[in-house]
């Protein structure tokens, strides 16, 4: 049986084909209030942390929680989705400084890590603190970066950049410990230019060991 065809030669089928693929294509608004939610999402979770309401969220994306619960089923999904945006970041990020000098890449790449934690620092609670749906959600995410955290670190310490004794999983939580400095610390107040101190000192111990080495 032969199908049937417009005046023009196509067929029936491709062309219903190709009307249902459009009907069923998410609409650009649709995708641009999704990525709106996300991103105004995650700088309020920067500012005010994980509690952050919905009623928060849409107010400041200038939006209504209808067009909220179109696009997310719950609070949750919004946060994961947030998570998964940030992961994604760090995976770029780290794959930048995988491409520079051994040097220079593990210095870009527990920098990358220092900020990342302590500008989304309840995100990264979310896997760290809270294992559950949240980290097997984006088991696959954190696998990627740990893998380019490996290469990096083997890399460093080919190159005499980190001692021997070290490991590419110590990497994470030197960047954990540097993005939780406090702000102030026996009547001490920090400065803008601590977290570079502290970070300079880090690496160049690690230098200094694999040296000695």
């Amino acid at each position: 049986m032969q199908p049937n065809t417009n005046g023009e030669g196509f067929s029936d089928f491709g062309v219903g084909w190709r009307h249902a693929r459009r009907r069923n294509s998410p609409r650009a608004d649709a995708l641009r209030n999704r990525e709106l939610l996300i991103k105004v999402a995650r700088h309020a979770v920067a500012e005010l942390g994980l509690g952050v309401s919905v009623n928060e969220i849409v107010r400041r994306a200038g939006l209504g929680q209808a067009t909220f619960y179109r696009r997310f089923a719950s609070r949750e999904e919004l946060l994961s989705a947030v998570l998964g945006d940030v992961l994604d970041e760090v995976q770029d990020g780290l794959r930048r400084a995988a491409e520079a000098d051994p040097a220079q890449g593990l210095r870009d790449a527990l920098r990358l890590l220092v900020e990342h934690q302590a500008r989304h620092r309840g995100l990264f609670e979310l896997l760290n603190d809270q294992p559950g749906a949240a980290a097997e959600a984006h088991a696959d995410g954190q696998a990627r970066v740990r893998e380019q955290l490996r290469h990096i670190g083997e890399r460093a310490q080919e190159a005499g950049a980190m001692h021997p004794d070290a490991r590419w999983q110590d990497l994470p939580f030197l960047a954990g410990s540097l993005a939780a400095t406090s702000s102030s610390c026996l009547g001490i107040d920090a400065d803008d230019d601590l977290t570079d101190r502290l970070l300079g000192t880090v690496l160049a111990g690690l230098r200094a060991g694999a040296a000695r080495a």
